[in-house]
C-alpha cells in the first residue's frame, strides 16, 4: 500500500517535473544536466549502500530514503529559478542511493525463492498500476492550475506514504552482518571486476541503462518543445506505457518462474530497437502511442526478468550489496547519458537522439544472447 501511494505521487510528479524545470528558465540540456548529477551521485554512494542494507537492515534505509526525498520535494516548492533546484538533485539522489538497493531486497524476501519471478512483477506494478490515472491527472491539473500545484500533490503522497509504510511495514533480513568497510570496499572491487559468469548480464545492464538513459530523463521535455503537445496529451502517451506494463507484468512474471529470464530480457532488447526506430521515424501522435505500447511491453518483459535473474545469482546476506553495486556501476558508467542525448537533440533534433538509442539497444540484444540461465 505505501508503494502504491508514492508511487501515485512520483508518477504525477514524472509528468511535470520537466517542464516545471523549463517554467524556471531551464533548457533541455539543464535537465539532462540535473538527470547526469542526480545518477552520478546516486551511483557513488550506492556502492556503499547496498552493504549497509545488509548491515543495519531493509527498513532503516527505506525510512532514510523518505525523509530525504520529502526534504527535497519540499524545497523544490519554494524556489523561483532553476539553478536553486540542485540541493533538492542532491537529496533525491542520496535517497535513491538509500531505497534501491534495499527495497528490492524487501520484497524479495518477503516470498517464496520459487516465485521471484511474480514478486518483482507485483514490485514493477506498484509503480505501473498508479500509472492508470495519476498521469492523466497531472496532465490536466497541469494544464489548468499549473505544475508547481502538482509538486504539492506529490509532497502530501510522500508524507502519508512513509507514515503507512513506517506503520506497517516489517524488516525482512533475517541476519545483520556487522558494518564493515573492508567487505564495503571489497564488494566494490568485485563490482568492477565481476565474477566471470555475470560479465555478459552486467555488460547487458549496462547497456540498457545507458540507452534507455540517453532519452528517457528528457523524453516529456523533448516531445512538449518539439511537437506542442499539451500536457494532457503527453499523460495520455505515458499512461498508454504504464497500463501496458501493468497488464503485461504478472503475466510475464509467471513465465519467468516458469521458463527463466534469458528468453525475456532477449525479447525486451528486440522491442526495444524497434521501439526507438519507431520514434525518430514518426511525428505523428497516434503513432507516438502505439509506440508508447510497446515500450511498456518492453519494460515489463524487462524488469522481472533481470531482477529475478540478480536475485537467484547471489545469496539472501549479499543481496543488498550486489544490488546496490550493480546499480552504482550502472549509474557511474551511464550518468553522462542524459546530457549526451541532450546534446544530440540540441544538434540534430529529436531524431539525434533515439538514433544513438537505438544502435546501443542492438549492442544490448547481442549480449542478451551471451547470458547464461542460471
Amino acid at each position: 500500500m505505501s508503494s502504491l501511494i508514492e508511487c501515485t505521487g512520483w508518477n504525477m510528479w514524472s509528468l511535470v517535473w520537466q517542464p516545471f524545470v523549463l517554467s524556471l528558465g531551464g533548457s533541455t540540456y539543464i535537465i539532462g544536466f540535473f538527470n547526469s548529477l542526480w545518477g552520478a551521485i546516486q551511483s557513488i554512494l550506492q556502492l556503499g549502500t547496498g552493504g549497509l542494507a545488509d548491515s543495519l537492515g531493509r527498513k532503516k534505509l527505506v525510512n532514510a530514503y523518505y525523509l530525504f526525498s520529502i526534504i527535497g520535494i519540499g524545497l523544490t516548492l519554494i524556489v523561483d529559478s532553476w539553478v536553486y533546484l540542485i540541493p533538492s538533485i542532491l537529496l533525491f539522489a542520496v535517497a535513491d542511493s538509500l531505497g534501491e538497493p534495499a527495497f528490492t531486497p524487501l520484497f524479495a524476501e518477503s516470498v517464496d525463492e520459487k516465485r521471484h519471478g511474480t514478486a518483482f512483477s507485483l514490485l514493477s506494478l506498484t509503480w505501473f498500476l498508479p500509472g492508470f490515472y495519476s498521469q492523466l491527472l497531472a496532465g490536466f491539473l497541469g494544464d489548468r492550475v499549473g505544475v508547481r500545484q502538482v509538486l504539492y500533490i506529490t509532497l502530501a503522497l510522500e508524507i502519508l506514504s512513509l507514515t503507512v509504510f513506517a506503520a506497517f511495514v516489517k524488516e525482512t533480513l533475517t541476519e545483520k552482518k556487522p558494518v564493515q568497510l573492508g567487505s564495503l570496499f571489497r564488494g566494490i572491487r568485485e563490482t568492477l571486476k565481476p565474477r566471470g559468469e555475470m560479465a555478459s548480464f552486467y555488460a547487458m545492464s549496462i547497456l540498457d541503462r545507458f540507452g534507455w538513459g540517453l532519452s528517457g530523463g528528457i523524453f516529456v521535455a523533448m516531445i512538449y518543445e518539439s511537437f506542442n503537445f499539451t500536457l494532457l496529451q503527453i499523460g495520455a502517451l505515458t499512461t498508454a506505457t504504464s497500463v501496458t506494463t501493468a497488464l503485461a507484468l504478472i503475466p510475464v512474471g509467471r513465465l519467468v518462474d516458469r521458463y527463466g529470464s534469458k528468453e525475456s530480457l532477449m525479447a525486451s532488447a528486440a522491442l526495444s530497437a524497434i521501439m526507438f526506430l519507431g520514434f525518430m521515424s514518426t511525428d505523428s501522435y497516434v503513432v507516438f502511442l502505439v509506440l508508447q505500447v510497446l515500450k511498456g511491453l518492453a519494460i515489463a518483459l524487462w524488469d522481472p526478468a533481470h531482477n529475478a535473474y540478480l536475485t537467484n545469482a547471489v545469496e539472501e546476506s549479499e543481496r543488498g550489496r550486489f544490488f546496490g553495486s550493480l546499480n552504482g556501476l550502472k549509474g557511474i558508467l551511464c550518468f553522462p547519458a542524459s546530457l549526451i542525448g541532450a546534446y544530440l537533440y540540441d544538434a540534430f533534433g529529436f531524431s539525434g537522439t533515439f538514433t544513438a538509442s537505438l544502435l546501443i539497444s542492438l549492442l544490448t540484444l547481442g549480449f542478451t544472447l551471451r547470458v547464461k540461465e542460471n
